[in-house]
C-alpha cells in the first residue's frame, strides 16, 4: 500500500485518491528566463519518477507541468538583452523541453502557459474580490493591482506550519504601501511602460505569479486535486498563497497530497540562479549521460538534500557503468554456446523471485528510490555472480539469468536508469588486462600487481575468474 509524506499534515499517510484509480497531479514547471540547472532537473526527475510509478501501480494519471512565460524575471532579461519577453520565454521553454527529452522525462498530458490562461486568471481574481478576498489599490497610470488579503483568510500559513506573524518577516513579497497587511500579495499587477500588458477589469496589466498555477488547476483539473509537487522552496509563499486563492474562492479543499522534493546543494548552499553557483543541466548532460544523472538524482531520497560534488558525480558514473555492464554481460551470455558443469543457482532463483517484492516495498514507503535501486543492484550483483562462474552457462542459468534481465529492464526502465548503449573497453586497458594475464600463467605477481594498478588508474578493475579468465569493469 502506497504511503507519501504529506507537507500540509507534516505525516505519511496512506495514498487514498479522491476518485480511484484515477490520479490529478500538478507540478509547478519552470519560468522560463534562462537555462534550468541540475537542481531545477532534479525536481522534474523526481516527479516523473513518481508519476511512472503511480501508472506502474495501476492508477490512471493525469500530469499537469506549466510554463510560467510571463514574470518579472522574463521582462528582466528581455530588457537587458534587449529582446522581445515573448522571445525570450520561447527560446527557453524550447531548451527545458530539449533537457527534459534528453534526460528521458516523460511530456505532461498538458504543459500549460500562462499567458494562455489569462480569462481563468482574471475570473478568479474577479471572484476573490467579489468574496470580500481580495482588494483593488491605485498603481500606474495604466491601470490597478489588485491584492489579496491574506488575514482574510483564516488558515493562512497552514502549509508552511507558520503564523501571519512569522511569514512576514520571511515573506518574499514587493513593498507596496497600500497594502492593508505585510503578507499581502499581488494578483494583478498595472503594467509599466515598456512592459507585456493585457486588458482586465482593472486596466492593463498582468497576472501575479501566485494566481496562474491555481487558474490552471482549477480550468484542466478541477477545484479538488490528488497530488500538487514542486520543490520545497516552493512551499513559501507560492504553494501557501495558491491554498489561500483557491479555497477562499471555492470553498472546498484544493490539494490532498502535497509533496515536495528537497535542493541539490553545492558546499551546503542550495544551488540557484541568484547565488551563481548553478550547474546548467544542458551543460551535465555534455558531460555526464542521462542515465547516470538520473542515477545520482535518485540515489537520494526525494525529500533529502542531495550534495553536489565532482566525486559524487564521478562515484554515480562509474556505478552506473557497473549496472549497465550487468546488461552486456548477461546479453552475452545468452547468446554464446550452452555449457554443461554445475552451476550454483539458488541464490539467484530466490533473488529474482524477491527483486520486484522488494522494490514494490520500497517504492511504496513515499518513492524510496535508493532503495529501490539497491533491490536492483542486489540482483546485478547476484546475476554477475553467476556469470564468474562460467563463461559458458547450463541451460539452466541461461533461463534465470533471462528472467533476471527482463526484471532489470522493467524495473530499472521506470527509472531511467536502464540503458542500451554497451560500455566501451579502451583498447589500452584490453591489451593491459592480457598483459596481467600472461605475467599471473608466468607467476610474476608482483608485475601483474602493476598492471592492475594501471588499470586502476584508468578507471577499470580486472575481476578473476575461473581458469585463468578475466572481466574488465568499470571501477566502482
Amino acid at each position: 500500500m502506497l504511503k507519501v509524506t504529506n507537507t500540509l499534515t507534516g505525516e505519511k499517510e496512506t495514498f487514498q485518491p479522491l476518485n480511484p484509480p484515477q490520479v490529478k497531479m500538478y507540478v509547478c514547471g519552470p519560468t522560463v528566463y534562462g537555462d534550468i540547472h541540475i537542481g531545477n532537473a532534479r525536481k522534474e526527475v523526481n516527479f516523473d519518477v513518481i508519476r511512472k510509478y503511480l501508472v506502474y501501480s495501476g492508477y490512471q494519471v493525469t500530469c499537469v507541468v506549466n510554463i510560467t512565460d510571463i514574470d518579472d524575471k522574463i521582462i528582466k532579461i528581455a530588457i537587458e538583452e534587449k529582446r522581445d519577453a515573448k522571445e525570450v520565454a520561447e527560446t527557453y521553454t524550447r531548451a527545458f523541453f530539449e533537457v527534459m527529452e534528453k534526460l528521458g522525462v516523460q511530456k505532461a498530458d498538458v504543459h500549460p502557459k500562462a499567458t494562455e490562461y489569462l480569462q481563468e486568471m482574471v475570473g478568479l481574481v474577479s471572484g476573490l474580490v467579489e468574496k470580500g478576498h481580495a482588494y483593488e489599490v491605485p498603481s500606474t497610470e495604466f491601470g490597478k493591482d489588485v491584492l489579496y488579503d491574506s488575514k482574510s483568510f483564516r488558515p493562512y500559513g497552514k502549509l508552511s506550519g507558520k503564523n501571519l506573524e512569522e511569514l512576514i518577516e520571511g515573506a518574499r513579497v514587493e513593498k507596496n504601501e497600500s497594502k492593508r497587511n505585510p503578507t499581502d500579495f499581488v494578483l494583478w499587477k498595472a503594467s509599466k511602460p515598456g512592459e507585456p500588458m493585457w486588458d482586465s477589469p482593472w486596466g492593463k496589466g498582468r497576472p501575479g505569479w501566485h494566481i496562474e498555477c491555481s487558474a490552471m488547476v482549477r480550468k484542466l483539473l478541477g477545484d479538488t486535486i490528488d497530488i500538487h509537487g514542486g520543490g520545497v522552496d516552493l512551499i513559501f509563499p507560492h504553494h501557501e498563497n495558491e491554498i489561500a486563492q483557491c479555497e477562499a474562492f471555492t470553498e472546498k479543499p484544493y490539494v490532498r497530497y502535497w509533496l515536495h522534493n528537497g535542493f541539490i546543494e553545492m558546499a551546503g548552499q542550495k544551488m540557484s540562479k541568484s547565488r551563481g553557483n548553478i550547474w546548467k543541466a544542458k551543460d551535465a548532460l555534455a558531460e555526464f549521460r542521462a542515465e547516470v544523472l538520473r542515477y545520482f538524482i535518485l540515489s537520494a531520497h526525494y525529500r533529502s538534500p542531495l550534495n553536489y560534488d565532482r566525486d559524487i558525480l564521478e562515484a554515480a558514473r562509474r556505478g552506473w557503468e557497473e549496472f549497465n555492464l550487468t546488461f552486456q554481460r548477461i546479453e552475452d551470455s545468452l547468446a554464446g554456446p550452452d555449457g554443461n558443469g554445475p552451476m550454483d543457482l539458488l541464490e539467484l532463483r530466490l533473488a529474482i523471485d524477491e527483486v520486484e517484492n522488494e522494490f514494490k516495498e520500497a517504492m511504496d514507503d513515499d518513492f524510496n528510490t535508493p532503495k529501490a535501486m539497491a533491490a536492483l543492484f542486489d540482483l546485478a550483483r547476484e546475476t554477475r555472480r553467476v556469470l564468474s562462474q562460467s563463461d559458458r552457462p547450463t541451460t539452466g542459468a541461461k533461463s534465470l539469468l533471462a528472467e533476471a534481465l527482463e526484471k532489470l529492464n522493467k524495473l530499472g526502465g521506470l527509472l531511467g536508469i536502464t540503458s542500451k548503449q554497451r560500455v566501451s573497453i579502451p583498447k589500452e586497458v584490453e591489451e593491459l588486462a592480457q598483459t596481467r594475464a600472461r605475467l599471473k600463467t608466468e607467476r610474476k605477481f608482483k608485475e601483474a600487481d602493476e598492471i592492475r594498478a594501471k588499470v586502476l588508474a584508468l578507471g577499470f578493475t580486472i575481476e578473476d575468474v575461473k581458469d585463468g579468465q578475466f572481466r574488465i569493469l568499470p571501477k566502482k
